[in-house]
């Protein structure tokens, strides 16, 4: 009698549908937000084409490998932005999101990325609004590259409206918004 083997599927099959679905969450209307979506600015550049969404996988490649494809593709107006699905059998906790983003952003500015800022965003953070979670929707450990200058505006944008009138003080400080 032979012995049957299962395969195991790839977590990442089909990676790019999932970030998709997630990318719907983040793109709808949501009191938690001021009636504002999570993240309105996802939406427009999907629409547009101008969101890199690709794999980072630690055993193919650096994550900044990545990043300089992503800012050669910038440099040629082919995108605004990149979301890294960071490929991993560990669990990062919430505690380590800030130290890995930290990291990052230190390693972008080393290499001559330094316009650039990382937002990654950990299906384990416990940040919520009045019970919503937005990250922990998230399929996969998410790395957000974005020019300093966008994330800025977007900030200025933000503070305009009723987006942060709802946050706790925990989520205004992880902001660097206290």
């Amino acid at each position: 009698m032979e012995k049957e083997t299962t395969k195991t599927k790839c977590p990442y099959t089909n990676f790019k549908d999932k970030v998709m679905k997630y990318i719907g969450i983040l793109r709808t209307p949501r009191k938690e937000y001021g009636g504002m979506p999570a993240c309105p600015f996802v939406g427009p550049e999907i629409d547009k084409g101008k969101l890199m969404i690709d794999k980072f996988d630690p055993n193919e490649t650096t994550l900044l490998d990545k990043i300089k494809v992503f800012d050669s593709l910038y440099e040629g107006h082919k995108y605004d932005s990149a979301l890294f699905v960071q490929v991993s059998d560990d669990i990062l906790s919430e505690y380590d999101t800030v130290g890995y983003q930290d990291y990052i952003n230190k390693t972008m500015k080393e290499n001559g990325l330094g316009r650039y800022k990382c937002i990654c965003f950990n299906p384990n953070d416990k940040l919520e609004i009045d019970g919503f979670n937005a990250r922990s929707h998230a399929p996969y450990f998410l790395i957000n590259i974005a020019t300093r200058e966008a994330l800025n505006k977007a900030h200025k944008t933000l503070s305009k409206t009723k987006y942060y009138d709802t946050m706790n003080k925990r989520y205004l400080k992880y902001l660097h918004k206290d």
